[in-house]
């Protein structure tokens, strides 16, 4: 009987640590929501929206553009389409650049700093091809920019918000958590296995 108390210990305690390691893997897949995708020019599928969402009023963030053509990744995009960002009636160009490990996906980066509806603009060439397409932040698009009191959390003495960011106070708490479930885990098929 002890020795089957011991085996379904070492169970339990693997089975929390790869619950752990799945659940930290997840984290940053979550945060990326919705973009919108659309086919452009009949062969291009372009997938647009915030490079961090959902997107918060005086966060850096920016345009995010993947670009593919029959499933395959459209590189060196940036040389002949340009960008604007439209709020209102203001309209800033933006400089598309490729982003880091990522074949046919390029980024913009600025600085929402109202809420509400934004709509990036993609036109020049592609690979001979001229473009004009622009995508407007909506429930069935991409995330509208947020307004960053209704996010923010808690509240200071003199009434300001305090600055959190929630995935960095999460993953110490999941990642210490994961040490001392090991922790625990070894101590117990330690004492379990040292009576068998």
């Amino acid at each position: 009987m002890p020795r089957l108390m011991f085996v379904s210990l070492r169970a339990r305690v693997v089975t929390a640590a790869v619950a752990l390691v799945l659940a930290i893997m997840l984290m940053p897949a979550v945060s990326v929501s919705a973009h919108e995708e659309r086919v452009v020019a009949t062969n291009y599928s372009f997938v647009v929206g915030f490079i961090n969402e959902p997107a918060v009023q005086n966060d850096t963030n920016g345009l995010s553009l993947a670009i593919t053509r029959a499933g395959a990744p459209v590189l060196a995009a940036s040389d002949t389409l340009k960008a604007q960002v439209i709020f209102a009636d203001q309209t800033r160009d933006l400089t598309l650049q490729p982003a880091f490990g990522e074949a046919g996906v390029y980024e913009s980066v600025f600085i929402p700093t109202q809420p509400g509806d934004y709509t990036f603009r993609i036109y020049g060439q592609l690979e001979g091809v001229a473009v004009d397409e622009s995508f407007t932040s909506s429930p069935e698009g991409f995330d509208s920019v947020r307004v960053r009191s209704d996010l923010e959390f808690p509240i200071v003495a003199n009434g300001d918000q305090q600055e959190t960011d929630p995935v960095t106070l999460a993953f110490p708490v999941i990642a210490g958590g994961a040490v001392l479930a090991l922790a625990g885990g070894a101590v117990a098929l330690r004492r379990r296995s040292g009576r068998v």
